[in-house]
């Protein structure tokens, strides 16, 4: 079985043209398949988007986004999907909370997802997590417009760093999830809090010698990040924001001991970084599904930003389900073949329908807890399920990165209005 090649990249910060470059090395060397950018991208459009990112205005810049926002003629070298981190646009990605095309052949994932892209099950979660605003609303788009160029309309002050922030509503589509079925890649900017204990945490310590506090106070990242790795199991856990690549293996437990991380030895983990910034990462574990009673291994993978002299691509080789219509079709032949995942959107359905899942404590979101019964395996390849072309993402027309709300009207038409 051939496996899919994935470049990975860190932070963006608008550096679209030396990323493509450099993606453009690669795959002339052994093709690539798909990059995957892990926040800070920066999709400015134009000045007024500027207003809207939280970035001191001395390094305020535009970056090469706008080139292919604008224009539909750029070639890129391979399909692009990506998060959202803390240095965004919110202006822009605001429009399409459940993501979609910012330029042909390049998708947005929206504040959490999940897609299969030629048979990989590919998890998200955009942002980073802070506690003082995981229970708040996020104002919605038309708010922060009125406030950020009318004048006359009195609102309360909208802290722009705060749109970044995970909110409750993301995850728990995520939460209610499956967790037999494999996740192949989960995707989030910052890091899962108890992640670096599981790599070589001196050598991290050595480059950025600042994390010291955070590390010894288990708050270097996001604990939701960290139970969703606990649940899923991923394959792959891929994330950046912290601007240093950092590799882990996170052994599981096994079925006695719940879903828990197996209580191991910090001192034996002792895992060198390596210094070549094209080095393939090959995932050792990366068979199908096991039997609960058998360890399961993820790997995490973090990189830094994207500037001369920094290891910020890398690339990473998943072996697909070939029983995925994604991995079947592939109409798209270059351009991007993507599906929404059945399960997610059947979950943001429910949390549409049922107001109060919001009020409900993370530990007690399970499809079983909630609603009295076992949701069982759910069989993405199932005729019995509804016809697959729905859940095909619409392939790209001229122009329709310019149409954000149309994007997201169709989504809610599609799957929350029925």
């Amino acid at each position: 079985m051939s496996k899919i090649r994935i470049a990975v990249q860190g932070c963006c910060h608008g550096e679209l043209d030396s990323i493509f470059k450099k993606v453009q090395q690669i795959h002339s060397r052994k093709a690539l398949d798909l990059l995957i950018i892990l926040g800070d991208f920066q999709s400015i459009r134009d000045r007024k988007d500027m207003d809207s990112i939280s970035v001191p205005p001395k390094y305020r810049k535009m970056g090469k986004f706008y080139k292919y926002y604008r224009n539909d003629i750029y070639k890129i070298p391979v399909p692009v999907l990506f998060i959202g981190g803390n240095h965004e646009s919110m202006r822009h990605l605001m429009q399409l909370p459940y993501g979609g095309y910012v330029s042909p052949n390049i998708y947005y994932l929206g504040y959490s997802n999940v897609v299969w892209f030629k048979g990989v099950r590919i998890g998200s979660i955009s942002g980073i997590y802070k506690e003082w605003d995981f229970d708040t609303i996020r104002p919605s788009w038309d708010k922060m417009e009125a406030q950020q160029w009318d004048n006359s309309i009195e609102y309360s002050n909208i802290n722009i760093k705060s749109l970044y922030h995970v909110r409750r509503k993301d995850v728990i589509p995520l939460y209610m999830m499956n967790n037999k079925k494999q996740m192949d890649i989960m995707l989030s900017h910052d890091w899962p809090d108890e992640v670096a204990y599981h790599g070589n945490i001196e050598e991290l310590l050595r480059i950025k010698p600042f994390f010291r506090k955070d590390i010894n106070n288990h708050e270097l990242g996001s604990p939701i990040d960290w139970e969703l790795l606990c649940r899923f199991k991923p394959k792959w856990w891929l994330s950046a924001h912290l601007h240093v690549r950092y590799k882990a293996s996170i052994q599981h437990a096994t079925k006695d001991s719940s879903d828990k991380v197996s209580d191991m030895n910090k001192d034996e983990i002792n895992l060198d970084l390596s210094d070549d910034d094209e080095n393939i990462e090959t995932n050792k574990n990366n068979v199908e599904l096991m039997e609960d009673d058998k360890p399961q291994t993820t790997e995490f993978l973090a990189l830094d930003k994207c500037m001369p002299g920094r290891k910020w691509m890398d690339v990473i080789e998943v072996e697909p389900n070939e029983d995925h219509i994604s991995y079947q079709d592939m109409s798209h032949n270059e351009s991007l073949n993507l599906y929404w995942d059945k399960e997610f959107v059947r979950n943001l359905e429910l949390v549409q329908e049922r107001k109060d899942l919001l009020n409900v404590p993370l530990n007690n979101i399970t499809y079983e807890n909630l609603f009295g019964k076992s949701l069982g395996p759910f069989d993405e390849t199932s005729p019995d399920n509804a016809n697959e072309s729905v859940y095909k993402v619409p392939k790209y027309t001229k122009g329709l990165q310019r149409r954000e709300c149309e994007q997201t009207e169709y989504f809610e038409k599609t799957f929350l209005t029925r």
